[in-house]
């Protein structure tokens, strides 16, 4: 069965061009929060998430392709990062490294995608997503 890409967008996240500006992981959590310089993202995973994969982009290129060929869309990953994938390769992995421990069926396999990387979330729970405007304070004109 072939992975399904699905856009997801639970909160009314806009467009744009997003990257990763700060990832925290520690008994609290996972948080990621991206920066498109207009809008910051809040992506919080409260509690243990069993896998987190960072990569560049250029090491799942195969991934990105099929993808973009699955769906007959050379821009799929444009101006969009927060995706969930259906029938994972990564979540039956799981389920075999974990000698059962984890099922796939219990594990939704959330990825962000941008430009520069790709992250893979295992997580058994939906997370809290906040989206907050960037106000950007210009410094003031000196005149001469």
């Amino acid at each position: 069965m072939q992975e399904n890409w699905l856009k997801w967008n639970p909160t009314n996240i806009p467009e744009g061009e997003f990257i990763v500006t700060d990832y925290i992981q520690n008994k609290d959590g996972t948080k990621f929060i991206l920066d498109d310089e207009n809008s910051a993202v809040e992506i919080l995973f409260d509690g243990i998430t069993p896998i987190v994969r960072s990569s560049v982009e250029g090491i799942r290129m195969r991934t990105w392709g099929e993808v973009q060929q699955k769906y007959d869309d050379k821009f799929f990953f444009r101006k969009w990062f927060l995706y969930k994938v259906e029938n994972s390769k990564l979540s039956k992995w799981a389920e075999e490294e974990s000698c059962g421990f984890y099922v796939s069926d219990q594990l939704t396999h959330y990825c962000i995608v941008t430009s520069e990387e790709i992250i893979d979330i295992l997580s058994p729970f939906e997370p809290t997503i906040i989206v907050k405007p960037i106000n950007r304070v210009e410094p003031p004109q000196q005149h001469l």
